[in-house]
């Protein structure tokens, strides 16, 4: 029975996609090279919101609706949608008619593409849609994030749109464009404070089974003023947030963290109590990734990291630390060494070698010619100035080969050592 079921539901769907004989193959994105999508035209019927549409596909057969999500795209959350009475957070209402102005001056009519036709979210056909500028399909989903209007949705089966909307959101945040000007929607609280943030994406073990490895890092570069989280908000590219309680405060000079899992203390780690992992670890041959998203209470983006990082990339540790393994056993270790001739500073960077992670204490600061090892197996009550424990209970090192990298939480590799059957 639950297979007669599970037949008649694919086959619903499969009925309720727009035919397939219709649709022709071509870029999934106009003029950007790529995976080869199915195309189809459609009639747009109206527009939802900033990242949502109604449309009629042309040539199906049917004047049915259907709609669709965006592929690759996050607008802001819109509560109202009547076109006489739009409402939402802010900068929604002004993603919404940002795309209904473009499908007005292309008469319209949409491109719609997707690299499989079933991908779904929330019984939603995810679509890549472009329209007509000037004589030539652009894609939408180009032009919201070039101007900061969303922010970026990646996937893992819509994945042509993956890397060129990850560069292009990290430009319109290094611009402070649309939701990345600190207040464009009116001067928040602790204004004059500078936050950034930082994000453990790859959680020690198997991702589904530890989110508590995942966390985010709140920093407070203001060495004078505290800054009252209560109110303020933390999301990801999804629709899950965490809403800060009143006692939350980020120190002067200080920082706070926020735990995915169950982890934590309420005063310096607030734990967001899910169940499940919620950022997706970084696939450079699919152009994988995410962010996270730090909202003051009037709607205003104050901190993000989007990762990997494809703008502007550098650090400034390339170049001065050198890493070197011994995988021999139980006393397995990671050396570091500071070949530059300034002090380097280890922290807000991370040894990881998969699945495992070393995260760098506040302080961690190399001397010129100076080294750190960190011992694989031990327990960190018997850390020295020179000798670290990782912690771990067992060795993690291939003496057959293996690849240990010092990187940035961006993923950019600032050193990294290999060794038998792996390279760097």
């Amino acid at each position: 029975m639950r297979r007669l079921l599970t037949l008649t539901i694919a086959a619903a769907l499969v009925a309720a996609v727009p035919a397939t004989a219709e649709a022709k193959r071509g870029a999934c994105m106009p003029g950007v090279a790529g995976p080869a999508c199915h195309v189809w035209t459609a009639k747009v019927r109206s527009v939802n919101d900033g990242d949502t549409m109604d449309v009629d596909v042309l040539r199906d057969g049917t004047t049915a609706t259907r709609r669709i999500r965006f592929a690759g795209v996050q607008a802001m959350e819109q509560t109202a949608y009547s076109t006489r009475h739009r409402l939402g957070d802010c900068h929604a209402v002004e993603a919404t008619e940002r795309v209904e102005r473009l499908v007005a001056r292309s008469r319209w009519k949409v491109r719609l593409a997707a690299q499989d036709p079933l991908t779904l979210s929330q019984r939603r056909y995810v679509r890549s849609v472009a329209v007509r500028v000037h004589g030539r399909w652009t894609d939408v989903g180009t032009i919201l994030m070039r101007e900061g209007l969303a922010v970026w949705w990646p996937s893992w089966k819509e994945t042509a749109t993956n890397t060129s909307y990850n560069t292009l959101l990290q430009r319109a945040i290094a611009a402070r464009r649309g939701l990345f000007d600190p207040d464009a929607c009116g001067v928040g609280p602790s204004a004059a404070s500078t936050l950034s943030m930082v994000v453990e994406w790859d959680a020690d073990g198997p991702d589904q089974a530890n989110p508590s490895g995942e966390w985010i890092e709140i920093r407070n570069h203001d060495a004078v003023n505290p800054v009252p989280l209560g109110d303020w908000y933390l999301r990801d590219a999804s629709l899950r947030r965490y809403v800060f309680p009143p006692q939350a405060v980020v120190p002067p000079g200080g920082r706070l963290t926020v735990n995915v899992g169950t982890y934590g203390d309420d005063a310096t780690i607030f734990p967001m109590g899910l169940r499940a992992p919620i950022f997706s670890n970084v696939r450079q041959d699919i152009g994988m990734g995410d962010g996270a998203y730090l909202f003051d209470p009037l709607g205003n983006v104050r901190a993000t990291m989007v990762y990997p990082c494809r703008w502007q990339c550098s650090d400034p540790l390339t170049g001065t630390v050198s890493v070197s393994a011994d995988p021999n056993g139980r006393r397995e270790s990671v050396t570091l060494t500071n070949v530059s001739a300034a002090p380097v500073d280890l922290d807000g960077h991370v040894l990881r070698s998969p699945p495992q992670n070393y995260h760098f204490a506040p302080g961690t600061v190399l001397q010129p010619g100076a080294s750190l090892r960190i011992q694989v197996v031990g327990d960190t009550a018997d850390d020295t100035a020179t000798d670290r424990r990782w912690g771990l209970a067992k060795p993690i090192l291939r003496d057959a080969g293996d690849v240990v990298r010092l990187s940035s939480y961006t993923d950019i590799t600032v050193a990294c050592t290999a060794w038998g059957d792996r390279t760097c």
